[in-house]
């Protein structure tokens, strides 16, 4: 029971203390647990050690992969104020009621200035480099195939694993920056100058491990119903290669949860030509190939769907308007439980359209939406016959006909 009431630092700490301790914390260190991989060899290689493991595999959860965009302006000046901020706001958090003393703020500092020592701008800069060669080295076709066995072993352990991918920008911490030791990590390639083809060469990383990590799940025979896209980027949908677009189709065959937060890959466009066309025939590519996509998931359950603000008409037109010449029949809302809409802009006929497609709906939430007909009353009396047991309307509200805004 003591386990119930110690924090996961301390559960670590006693698991240490010998094996049966071990054993008996195991259970709440590992609780809902999910293995997150970054663009590291050695962060796979843990990956692997965690797939023969005879008492933690089976607790997996979800398998996630989590790769980003290092920022171009992001340099050694940029990330000092950012850190110097970080731990001023860590060390207000702790001064007590009492207030701290001159000296303690003094010496506060002082310990922060000693750490981010003169060698410390060099230091950042070849860590950035190593994280751009081990994007590198993660984006090899080789990587497939260990991650391939890898996922094999665990779907073997817990055959109800769920997936994951995030975007998110590396984020490089003051510890990790410290221990990091130059002369282990010998620059294999000399760095790229010219930062439009280093932003270009980024960005190519970026898709590469998203693709090679359901391209991984579809030779490992995974047939995934759990996927939750964190601001995947919109290449991934619209597909770049013909291999890129058969894996994602069969991604979504299978699933019968899904949770999609579309966004985009950082900087302009103009620093990543060659990606490939945004639009064809008016119309964006990524949106159209979302539609089918969710068209071909006969057996969706629940469904969280957040558009992009700039683009949110856009999608929300593939989506809604029934009067596309080439539409979707839209099985996938005939068997929906749970339905959440995130940022959707259409008008109040098609939503109310959608809704009434919906008939097994249990849990609604719509959140951020823009009606460019209709009023929010006409949307609250259509919700009444419907007989949901969850209704969530939550977020800002654009009414065009109202020509105002509902804050609920």
């Amino acid at each position: 029971l003591l386990y119930y009431y110690l924090p996961t630092p301390s559960i670590k700490s006693i698991r240490r203390t010998c094996k049966s301790f071990a054993a008996i914390g195991e259970p709440h260190l590992f609780r809902n647990f999910e293995f997150r991989l970054f663009p590291s060899r050695h962060r796979l290689y843990q990956l692997e050690q965690l797939a023969v493991h005879p008492t933690i595999a089976h607790r997996l959860e979800t398998l996630a992969y989590e790769s980003g965009v290092q920022l171009e302006y992001a340099d050694y000046r940029y990330w000092r104020a950012q850190v110097y901020q970080e731990e001023s706001i860590k060390f207000s958090r702790g001064i007590t009621t009492d207030g701290n003393s001159q000296d303690e703020y003094r010496k506060f500092h002082a310990h922060l200035d000693s750490r981010l020592s003169p060698g410390m701008g060099a230091k950042y800069a070849l860590y950035r480099e190593h994280l751009d060669q081990e994007a590198t080295a993660m984006a090899a076709p080789e990587i497939i195939a260990v991650l391939s066995k890898t996922m094999q072993k665990l779907r073997l352990r817990k055959p109800s694993l769920k997936m994951k991918l995030v975007m998110l920008e590396p984020q490089i911490t003051l510890d990790e920056l410290t221990i990091f030791d130059a002369s282990c990590y010998a620059c294999e390639l000399p760095p790229d100058m010219n930062p439009r083809w280093r932003v270009q060469k980024r960005r190519q990383n970026c898709l590469t491990h998203f693709t090679s990590f359901l391209e991984a799940a579809f030779l490992a025979k995974w047939e995934a119903s759990h996927l939750a896209a964190i601001n995947l980027p919109r290449d991934i949908l619209a597909g770049r290669y013909p291999r890129d677009i058969e894996v994602i189709n069969v991604t979504f065959r299978t699933l019968q949860h899904l949770q999609l937060v579309v966004s985009e890959l950082p900087y302009s466009d103009w620093l990543a030509r060659g990606d490939g066309d945004i639009y064809h025939r008016g119309r964006n590519l990524a949106a159209n190939r979302l539609a089918r996509l969710l068209d071909m998931t006969k057996e969706l359950r629940s469904l969280t769907i957040a558009f992009p603000s700039h683009s949110r008409a856009e999608y929300s037109f593939e989506i809604f308007d029934r009067t596309n010449i080439d539409r979707f029949p839209r099985l996938w809302l005939s068997g929906l439980q749970a339905l959440n809409f995130s940022n959707i802009q259409c008008t109040w006929n098609d939503l109310k359209a959608a809704l009434e497609a919906a008939v097994q709906v249990k849990a609604l939430r719509l959140s951020d939406c823009h009606l460019e007909t209709g009023s929010i009353v006409d949307l609250i009396h259509a919700l009444r016959t419907m007989r949901l047991e969850r209704i969530c309307l939550d977020g800002r509200w654009c009414v065009y006909d109202d020509d105002g805004e509902w804050h609920f």
